[in-house]
């Protein structure tokens, strides 16, 4: 099981943190992903099959907290060659919870993952995931997360606890 040590933040100003992220040293730029995340009913955590244009699906189960601050969470992810024919029997098995669209702009920063997300009829967040592994253990995945926040100017940025399909089925930010 992989580890995470994450936040995500709403954004006011898109253009600044685009040129603030596009400054720093060491960043590069992995473009910009169409993507479905499709839920499913799921007794612990959350369990969805992420669609993206161009890519093999993804079947990914995570756990974290919901809290509106750095956060570990814990995912597995499997590559899944055909996601709509497995999406088909994931939703007659478990049941479908909901979906979520957006278009997630990709940058990375040595073990952080900087997601732009522009989520459809929620608007637009950033995402910071710091890989805890061998080399970044939790303590240093904090560190080098709260030190990119202070470099984006993203302190004071209004912290969201909930995960996107909650926000659209009626959750609120924290």
């Amino acid at each position: 099981m992989a580890e995470n040590i994450e936040i995500k933040l709403r954004v006011a100003d898109w253009r600044d943190l685009l040129q603030r992220l596009r400054a720093l040293d060491g960043i590069r730029d992995e473009g910009v992903l169409e993507q479905r995340d499709v839920f499913f009913d799921c007794p612990s955590g959350r369990l969805k099959l992420r669609l993206v244009t161009g890519l093999p699906a993804q079947l990914i189960h995570y756990e974290r907290a919901d809290a509106a601050a750095l956060r570990s969470s814990r995912c597995t992810l499997i590559d899944i060659p055909d996601g709509e024919d497995l999406g088909a029997v994931l939703q007659l098995a478990l049941g479908t919870r909901g979906e979520v669209c957006k278009r997630r702009h990709l940058f990375l920063l040595d073990n952080v993952r900087i997601h732009l997300d522009e989520v459809h009829a929620l608007g637009r967040f950033v995402e910071l995931e710091a890989v805890v592994d061998a080399q970044h253990d939790q303590a240093a995945c904090l560190a080098a997360a709260q030190r990119l926040l202070q470099k984006l100017g993203l302190d004071g940025a209004p912290r969201e606890s909930h995960a996107y399909i909650d926000l659209l089925q009626g959750g609120s930010a924290d």
